[in-house]
Order: structure tokens, then sequence, then C-alpha cells
């Protein structure tokens, strides 16, 4: 199929292939053929090319150059006697940019204008032909206004619907085909406005007035200044009148707590770091009132409050502190006015159904990137309307795949109106919990704030709070009994209210409470006192929702007790006196205290409290449908019946692993190996080693594999054996061990599979780079075998492989015409396993089109990052941040440049790349040397090449010391280029040697 190109630098493709046509007046004319939507008259033709010639000459001309193109391309002209065409099936870019803005549907306008590359025919001129060249250059400007049209009218939509992001995005595209385009700088100001970026606006016009009086004379237009005036003086009408979001707030305390006295100085600190989109840590002892200093700062705003709560039990079910907390929105007519794109909803909807709201594209296959992106996209549209708080209570009991998103979101908090305050308890904290703290406090994104025991001052004030009349001896007395902690005192009160010691007139029977101590000065002998005054009944039922968890519903509790309607009431309603169960709403309840739980749990004794969880799995197991899959095989797991648990482990593991929460997912095809037998174990085994990879646990994932590979070919189980060989290569690929991937896949050649063997061989010396015309022939191999058959791979993998293999040996030429390739060939359909490589060849596209000083390179860079984020493979974006920021770096823009490589560095060692993160630490360094910062530049560059020498990356450690080189002393440069030197020798990287021979002859001449 031939496909012609127009926008942007032409081009013509048949068959996925660009093809060169020589001779300039052929293109122009097959050009011309392509823009037009009918056939043209061959006068015309004749006219318009060949004005000079004799008729008959003209018309010889004329056949030939026919002749030519169908010699070059085949059969894609539709040529009579009068008329000359292209054939039907051939596709234009240009066609396809004028039908879809015509549609007027934004997801179309948005198709139409990703095929504006640039200019009509950029770079492309019939010098000698005047008339050829005004007709280019009206269709030029003609094509540029309806791209402008088209990104206004996408930016409208966008705006009507308060999706202000994205409507910026597409006035900032149309503001760089003509930033003095005023209604479109106007349509710009007003959307930021909107958004809620007030002082943006007026920078904006007053950047806009500057320039126009600098480049064209002339103020700004009267409905420009209009505009603004409005802007200033917060005149502007909203869009439409819709109601604020109305916040979420969390119930009021229960009527028996302590009145709350003091805390200011942990308020002030809230309120003080509310803004400062840092993570707001409430850390401190249990009991200190760390939820309730929470809550009271959390009721005295105004904002949209979304709360959830880590449980022991529910620290294996992925993102379960967050689920609940967006379930807060279930009740809230949110989505008119915090749209969210349909990608978008189609994550959340993994996460949180009830969110869809109705029918939503089915999601692509499971990505941690989008899911947190998704999140990310939700919080962020709901801030564009009020101020939102996420509130995670008891991190310390959190999953690892909660935490990993909570540091996400923070990390990309920082222009949005979201505050994220979290609490803890103090002291060792779980890796996954201590590593983020880690993170965090270097990055500077984190508030801590320590909630210390109350002072005899603040005890004071709350014994006069309770008894104005003796507050000094109750002070006294609860001073000493409760040692500060709130949640002791909180149960003393309760305590002697209900002895009659403390009035309800606020006196005190002072001879009762100087007698003696109320129970020793422990918080358990507190508890278990209270413990011990309840019925058999009503502790056989506490004990049951113990093993259910900090929160549960009543009728779960109703199921596992196996009592008798009146008896189970009597019971849970002395509990509900006691105070040890409170209600949360509908037929919820939880526990007033995590103590309560910890003091029932050690007074009940393990072995029933294991029994307590069969009880309750076997509950959740009966009820219609059957309830969380993770939940059970929890619960049965802690009740010591594994056999029980990995029927629903291994679903639970499932859909961990459509959500991405790899540790999560791996913890429960652990348990699902339980009791299994070949082939069911080796598939298993064979999933959990995925699991383990993409958690970034190479040694587990390494075990697991090579165990399913042993199992499978002792049962002789050729499918599954095949399968759990590849999926070893991908991770041991991704360890840098080379050598251990071709050993792998070896017993593939000539099986199914073998395409995929070849890829991953051809991938590994490429990587390796040792011995780069092997790699060549491997990948070339498997090219090959895709052609006659099916693979697990596609060819646009192998090709990008391809273009990176050029590029090491210094064909750059070669490798930007197989990047092009690749693009052309995914620029149609585009498959959700090939997005990945169609925006890598933009990335690396763009990168040796900056090797060769094309400035065609920013706009590739720049779409490449923009196609990331809108297909939520935001770890790509950290390739390209890498390259845009060397664009920027080489342009002199070094501001620009040190933000492209510091996201592209936080992202790098978010998602696990040490690759890019080894890149992106030597991009810095190049940087500081740009500042003269010589000494900084060679530090960085040094821990850079120690980082790319652990992994075996060969092109990048021979990059780095060639980088290095002119920094160090003679000696040491010269040992280091000798090193570069034998790298670049043995994978024939010419790029390379010509710069190593270039810094040798520069040190040369100095020494003359």
């Amino acid at each position: 199929m031939l496909s012609i190109l127009l926008l942007g630098p032409p081009q013509i493709v048949l068959d996925r292939q660009p093809i060169d046509i020589p001779r300039r007046k052929t293109r122009a004319l097959l050009y011309y053929l392509a823009a037009r939507q009918t056939a043209v008259t061959r006068e015309r033709l004749l006219h318009l090319f060949w004005p000079d010639h004799e008729r008959s000459a003209a018309q010889q001309t004329l056949r030939t150059t026919l002749h030519g193109i169908r010699k070059s391309l085949g059969d894609v002209l539709s040529v009579t006697n009068e008329h000359v065409g292209l054939a039907d099936d051939a596709q234009v870019d240009l066609q396809l940019f004028e039908a879809q803005l015509a549609s007027g549907a934004a997801e179309q306008i948005a198709l139409g204008l990703a095929l504006y590359r640039g200019l009509f025919l950029e770079d492309f001129s019939l010098p000698d032909n005047e008339d050829f060249e005004r007709w280019a250059e009206n269709e030029r400007e003609r094509t540029r206004q309806l791209a402008l049209g088209g990104f206004l009218r996408l930016a409208q939509q966008h705006e009507d619907s308060q999706n202000f992001p994205a409507a910026l995005g597409a006035l900032t595209q149309a503001l760089a085909l003509d930033p003095l385009h005023e209604e479109i700088q106007r349509a710009t100001m007003r959307t930021q406005y909107r958004a809620g970026d007030r002082a943006g606006a007026i920078r904006r016009y007053e950047q806009l007035r500057d320039r126009l009086d600098e480049e064209l004379g002339v103020p700004p237009m009267a409905e420009t200044q209009a505009l603004y005036d409005a802007i200033i003086t917060d005149a502007l009408a909203p869009p439409a009148d819709h109601a604020p979001l109305a916040p979420i707030v969390p119930a009021p305390p229960p009527r028996d707590e302590l009145p709350f006295i003091s805390r200011a100085p942990e308020l002030e600190r809230l309120i003080a770091a509310a803004e400062s989109h840092r993570l707001l840590v409430l850390e401190g002892e249990p009991g200190i009132g760390k939820t309730r200093l929470a809550t009271t700062w959390l009721n005295s705003q105004d904002r949209v409050v979304l709360r959830g709560s880590a449980y022991e039990l529910e620290q294996a079910i992925p993102y379960h502190p967050i689920s609940e907390a967006l379930r807060g929105l279930c009740g809230m007519e949110w989505r008119d006015r915090a749209p969210i794109a349909p990608i978008w909803q189609a994550e959340l909807a993994r996460l949180v159904p009830e969110l869809a709201g109705g029918a939503v594209p089915p999601a692509p296959p499971g990505d941690e990137s989008r899911l947190w992106e998704a999140v990310r996209q939700l919080l962020h549209a709901l801030a564009r309307v009020k101020p939102v708080a996420l509130f995670l209570d008891d991190l310390h009991w959190a999953d690892t795949a909660t935490l990993g998103l909570l540091g996400y979101l923070v990390r990309q908090s920082s222009a949005a109106r979201i505050s994220y305050l979290v609490t803890m308890r103090g002291g060792q904290q779980q890796p996954a919990l201590a590593t983020l703290l880690q993170a965090l406090t270097r990055a500077g994104q984190i508030e801590r704030i320590v909630v210390p025991r109350l002072t005899s001052e603040e005890m004071a004030r709350i014994a006069r709070a309770l008894s104005a009349a003796d507050s000094e001896a109750l002070a006294k007395w609860l001073d000493a009994q409760g040692e500060g902690n709130p949640y002791v005192i909180t149960e003393l009160v309760r305590s002697i209210r209900e002895r009659g010691w403390l009035r309800a007139n606020g006196t005190i029977d002072r001879a009762a409470l100087d007698s003696a101590p109320l129970v020793p000065h422990t918080l358990y002998s507190l508890i278990q006192s209270r413990l011990a005054q309840l019925s058999p009944s009503a502790l056989h039922l506490l004990h049951l929702a113990v093993a259910i968890g900090r929160e549960f519903e009543f009728p779960l509790l109703a199921s596992a007790a196996h009592m008798p309607s009146a008896a189970l009431l009597d019971a849970f309603d002395e509990l509900r006196r006691a105070a040890l169960i409170l209600p949360i709403g509908g037929q919820r309840f939880r526990f007033d205290h995590s103590l309560t739980m910890e003091v029932a749990y050690r007074e009940v004794g393990e072995p029933r409290h294991r029994q307590m969880h069969r009880t309750v799995a076997e509950a959740l197991e009966q009820a219609s449908p059957p309830l969380d899959d993770a939940l059970i095989a929890s619960h049965f797991a802690e009740g010591d019946q594994p056999e029980r648990a990995a029927p629903y482990a291994l679903r639970a593991a499932q859909h961990a692993m459509s959500l991405s929460a790899w540790q999560e997912a791996a913890t429960f095809f652990e348990l699902a190996c339980y009791g299994q037998q070949p082939p069911e174990l080796t598939r298993i085994l064979t999933q959990l080693g995925v699991a383990y990879t993409n958690a970034g646990d190479a040694q587990h994932a390494n075990e697991r594999l090579r165990k399913a590979i042993v199992l499978a070919e002792q049962h002789h189980d050729a499918a599954e054996a095949r399968a759990a060989r590849l999926a070893l290569a991908r991770t041991l690929l991704t360890q840098g061990r080379y050598r251990e991937v071709i050993d792998s896949i070896q017993p593939l050649l000539g099986t199914p599979d073998a395409a995929s063997a070849e890829f991953f061989w051809g991938a590994a010396l490429s990587l390796e780079g040792a011995d780069l015309c092997s790699a060549s022939a491997h990948l070339r191999k498997a090219e090959q075998l895709l052609e006659s058959g099916a693979g697990a791979i596609h060819r646009s993998q192998v090709q990008f492989e391809l273009g990176s293999i050029l590029a090491q040996q210094g064909d750059l030429p070669g490798a930007i015409r197989t990047y092009q390739g690749v693009i052309e060939t995914a620029s149609g359909a585009i498959q959700p396993d090939e997005i990945t490589w169609y925006i890598l060849a933009h990335n690396n596209l763009a990168y040796h089109l900056h090797l060769l000083g094309d400035p065609a390179a920013r706009g590739y860079a720049e779409r490449g990052i923009v196609l990331a984020r809108e297909s939520g493979y935001l770890q790509l974006t950290v390739y390209l941040r890498s390259t845009l920021g060397e664009i920027q770096l080489a342009a002199g823009e070094l501001d620009d440049a040190e933000q492209s490589f510091r996201k592209g560095l936080v992202l790098s060692e978010q998602f696990h790349i040490p690759e890019r993160t080894a890149g992106l630490t030597a991009n810095l360094g190049l940087l500081a040397l740009r500042r003269g910062q010589q000494q900084q530049a060679a530090a960085l560059l040094a821990e850079a090449l120690a980082q790319s020498d652990s992994l075996g990356t060969h092109h990048l450690s021979a990059q780095i010391r060639i980088w290095l080189a002119p920094l160090l002393p003679r000696a040491r440069a010269a040992a280091l280029l000798a090193e570069a030197r034998a790298l670049a020798e043995s994978g024939q990287r010419n790029g390379l040697l010509a710069q190593i021979a270039q810094i040798e002859q520069a040190t040369e001449a100095q020494i003359a």
C-alpha cells in the first residue's frame, strides 16, 4: 500500500518501507496529485510543471515521469487519456487530516491534529517553478490555518468539559504555530484563569503585550485588553453554574471522647505545610491521638476529603486504603465537573468498579504506571474544582502497592491543590514504608510531625473542662494514671463516670480517687479490665470481630457467629454499650481503637484465634456470591489451612496482576502453590516469576522460573517449558545477564517460539554490545521467522533493536530510517502491545536526529512525551525526558534541561530503570560542565560510570568514559580513553571511535 505524508517533511512509503525517488520534479508531481481530492487533467499538469516546453515535448516528459513513478512504486496511479490521479487505496495524511477535523468530535479532531507533523511540504521546494511554489505556499498557509482552528476547537471542547490541562495542551501546540495569534492567546488566558492560574494568565498578557510592541510595534487588540481587565478584576464569568463539590468529612467523634485540648503546635505545623505539596505525616505511639488530630484539622478545612485506612489483615490486598478512599466519591456527582479521559476511567474501574458510572472502554493490559496516573488524573481533576485532601490512616499497615502509588502522587503534585495526610506509629517501619520515607526525605517532600504525650498543663485544661469545681484534684489523678496518653485518659474518664466517681455536675468523689489506683499503670491492664466485664457471648463475638478486622459488616459477623438471633443481638448490644464497637453507617461498625483488638487477640490465644479466622473464611465463602477472594485466602491462611486458601489465592493473585500490584500478586501466587501439582503448579510458578520480575525481585523471579522449567520438562509439558524460558529470558535481560539469556532460549530454536528466541538472543547481544554483527544476524532471523508465521513478539520490536544496532555502529542515517519505519508501521491502528515501541521510536528518532543537528528532533521528543502520557506509559517518559533534556542542553536552555533531567531521574528510580538512572546522572554531569562546574561534573560522571559498569552496558560505559576523560589528569584520561576504545572496537561503534580520535587529536595539539 502506498502512503504519502505531506504534512511536515514529505515522505513516500510503500508497504511500510520509505521510498527515495531521486528526481525532485517527479516527487513534486506525486505530492501535487496526493494533495488533490480528485484526479487532475493532463493539461493542468503540463501547464504547472513544464510551462516552457513545447506541447509534444511536455507530453513526452509527462509520460516518462508517470512511467518512472510506476517503475518505482508499482500500480499506484489511476491514469486515463484525460486525467491522472492516485489509486483509490493510496493513503494521504492530508486527506485524513481534513476529514478528521471536519468531524467535530474531540476524539476525531485530536486524531487529525496528531497527523500534523509540521508545515505542508516542509523543507521541499521547486526553486525554478514559481507556479508550484505559489501553490505550495497557499496550501501551507491553508493547512496551518486548519490546524490552528482544530486546536482552538479542541481546546474549547476540553474547556467546556473543564478539562483545563488538556485545553491548555492544545492551545500550547497552537501557539507554537502562531505565537502572536491573539484569539489563541485570549483562549489561553481565559483557560488559565478558569483553571485557577490567575497569575499565569496575567503574565501571559504582559508577555504578549511586550512581544507585540517589540516585533510589530502595536498594542494588543481591544478584545484582548478587555479580557485582561476582566481577569485582574476577577470579573470573568464562570463557564457554567456548577454547584461546588460537597466535602466528604469523617464522622464526628464519639460522645465520650475527651474535649480536644491544645495540640496547637502540631495544628500550626499542619496548617503551615498544607499547601507545601509534601506528604504530611502524623506519627507517634498507639493511642496518642494521631487520628483525632488529623480529623480535627480536616474538619476545619473546606476540602473534598477522601479517607482510607490500612488494616493489618488487609496488608496483602493491593491498594486497599486507596480504594476505600476513592469509594468516598461514589455518593458525589463529580463526573461532569471533574471529567477525565476514557483511558483513565477504564484504569480506575480496575481499582474501584463503582467509579465507572456507566460504560467505559476496555482497559489495556495491566500496567502499574498507567493505573497510578489514572488516580493522579482523578485527584487533579477534583482539585481543579475544589481543594482535595487524601487522608490515609495507619499507614504502617499499608500494602506495598499503596505505598508506591502514594509516593508517585506526592512527587507529581507540585502544582495541584491537593494535600496528602497520613498517620503512622513511630519506631521501626516495614521495609517498603521505610524506603518511601527515606526517598521523600531526600527529596524534601515530607513533613513529619511527631505527636507527643500531653503535658501537665494540657492535663489541667482537660480537667477544667470536665470538672470546674474539682479540676486540680482531677488533673493530678489523670496525670498520674494516664501518663499523658489520650486514649488511656479517655478510658479512665469513661470508667470513673460509669463508677460514679465523676458526676454529671462535674464534681468528683475524692475519697474514691485517693483510695487506690483504678488499674495498674499499663494500657494493657486497663483494656483487659474492660474485656473482663463482658459476658461469654459478647466476648466470643468480640473475638470473631477481631479476626474480621478493624472495620466489619454486621451480617458477616452474624453469619460467622452461629448464634440464635436474640442471643446475637443481645451480645452485640453489650459490645456497643461498652463502647468497644462504634457505628460507622448502615450495618458497618469499627473497633474503638486498634489497641482493643491487640489486647483481645492476646487474651484469646493463638489456637482459638486461628479457629476464628477459619470460621470467618467459611462465612465469607458461603456468601452469595462469595466475597473478596483475597480476604477469603487471607483468612484461610491465617487459620492455618493453606490448602483451602490456594484456589482463592490464585484468583486474588491474578486480580493483583491486573492492577500491576506485583508484590501482592507474588504473595498470593506463593500461597496458591500450596498442594498443587504439574501442570497447574508449573503455570503458577511461571506467573509467580513474572510477578517477581515486575516487582524488581530478580532473585526470587529466577528461582521460581527455573523451577517451572525443570517441572515442565520433567512432565514433558513443552508449551509451559517454552513460556517459562521466555519469561526467564525477559527477567535476565533486565538484570544485564546477557549470556544467561542466550543459554535460556537456545533450546527454543526450531520450536514455535523460535522467533522470540532469536529476538532475545539478538537483543542480549545488542545490549551487551560485544558482537553487534551477530546481534543483527539473530534479529534479521527473527524478522524472517515472523514473516513466515505468528510469533509472541512484533516486527516493530525487532526493527527497533535493529535501529539500536545501527546507531551503535555509527550509521545514524540508517538508524533514523529504521525508527521512522517503526513509526510508520504503527501509525495506523496501533495495537496495545505495539505502543511501547511506537513511543520509544519517537525517542530514538529524536535522539539521533539531534546528533545530526536536525531541528525536527525536538518535535519528536515532545510528541513522544505526549503519546506516553496519553497512553499511560509513564515509564517511557524517562527516556524521552533524557532526550529532550539533551536537546535543550545543546540549545543553551540550561534550566529547562535540568528540569527535564531531574524529572526523568525521579521516574527512572521510581520505575527501577537503572540504565537510565546512569544515563541521566551523566546528563546532569554534562549540564554541570556546561555551567563551568567542573568538579561537580567529574563527580556526577564518575557516579554514572560506576552505575553503568555495574550493569554491563558497554555503549553507555564507553560514552561516559569519553565525556569524563577531558576532566581528569592526563594519565587517568588516557587510561579511560583506552578502555573506551576497547569497548567501541569490540562492538564496531564507529561514532564513539570518532569521538575518541577527536579528543586524542586535541590532546596532542595541546602538548605540541
